[in-house]
């Protein structure tokens, strides 16, 4: 089920499913939208699975994104998202009993750990999970694209074709400083904005099918796992 689509009496009884991505560059070649983009579709899939048992939230767009530097974003302070997040889910607390965040960013990973423990710690009625696609690609494929590499340029290009432009690979550098994403910002660790740690970009749209459904079935098995 829909938030936006539902009447008041509709919306008991389900688990509230919230994607965050963000607003931020990825490299010359991606859309600004990529992790909205991604985890959008992702949640669009899987409340058509769960319409009984998902009501599917508004995504969360601008976030998190400090360590991309010089380069362009939109989005807010840890400070703001943590205080921001933390009243919208004791907001939900009063109707439901669990909720899940869905994340798309890695910016928003170690703040979404802090709005975990600070809710839960706290609440013994409600539940606040966190089910991130960040780091699958990793995961799945051995492949260690920290931002607008392989893997996300993959994924938007099964999504949506038109959005990549691939032509704005040529003569990329894809040397990455060390220490990107933990003591250098993006615009300091490449020029592009490109962190594809194995070296080139290769876009594989059949990857980017085979991310996206393998990241719903676990997310399935995860919603149904939930008490």
């Amino acid at each position: 089920m829909i938030l936006l689509h539902s009447t008041k009496d509709d919306i008991y009884g389900k688990i509230p499913l919230i994607p965050i991505g963000s607003i931020e560059q990825h490299g010359p070649h991606l859309p600004m939208g990529t992790d909205s983009i991604i985890v959008e579709e992702i949640a669009r899939r899987i409340e058509k699975m769960l319409s009984d048992k998902i009501l599917l939230f508004p995504t969360i767009y601008y976030t998190c994104s400090i360590e991309h530097g010089d380069f362009p974003y939109f989005g807010v302070s840890y400070i703001t998202m943590i205080s921001y997040l933390t009243e919208l889910i004791n907001q939900l607390s009063r109707y439901f009993d669990k909720a899940i965040i869905l994340n798309g960013h890695g910016g928003n990973e170690s703040i979404l750990d802090i709005v975990k423990r600070s809710i839960n710690f706290q609440n013994r009625r409600f539940k606040l999970y966190i089910f991130s696609v960040v780091g699958k690609g990793l995961e799945y494929f051995k492949i260690r694209d920290l931002h607008a590499g392989t893997v996300e340029s993959s994924i938007i290009k099964y999504i949506n074709p038109r959005l990549v432009r691939e032509e704005k690979l040529k003569d990329i550098d894809y040397t990455v400083k060390d220490g990107v994403f933990n003591i250098i910002t993006t615009s300091d660790a490449n020029p592009h904005g490109i962190i594809n740690l194995d070296g080139k970009v290769k876009i594989d749209e059949k990857l980017g099918e085979e991310f996206i459904n393998r990241v719903i079935n676990d997310l399935y098995s995860f919603i149904l796992s939930l008490k």
